[in-house]
């Protein structure tokens, strides 16, 4: 059995443009084991890659002299950089990084906020 098989044995699909966008295993079928092993570890080289890029990104606006991404006061204005950037995604690569910084900006304070009220 291929993995796309194994992936895609009682799944469904949802479709975006005639595209596949992401499958689920809505039946609850258990997926085959060394598939999810398989998936987990392209999972975790992707998420490496793509925080090496955040953090490349992060370095050069600190370069730059951009600041204020630690104080609460600031969450706002990233909330809202955040949505101005990611509203181009499609039109403009290249801006999936900067949504993904400001999105670990956003999830940093509520971190810190859960943290700070126990929650």
């Amino acid at each position: 059995m291929d993995t796309g098989s194994r992936r895609s044995e009682g799944c469904s699909t949802a479709m975006r443009r005639g595209e596949h966008v992401i499958l689920k295993n809505w039946e609850g079928i258990p997926p085959d084991p060394q598939w999810v092993s398989e998936e987990i570890d392209l999972l975790n080289a992707a998420v490496d890659q793509f925080a090496a890029a955040m953090k490349a990104r992060l370095a050069q606006k600190a370069h730059e002299g951009w600041s204020g991404w630690n104080d609460p006061a600031n969450a706002n204005a990233i909330y809202t950089a955040m949505l101005a950037h990611g509203a181009g995604v499609p039109m403009a690569a290249g801006q999936e990084i900067d949504v993904a910084n400001f999105a670990m900006m956003l999830w940093r304070f509520r971190q810190q906020e859960q943290q700070e009220h126990g929650s």
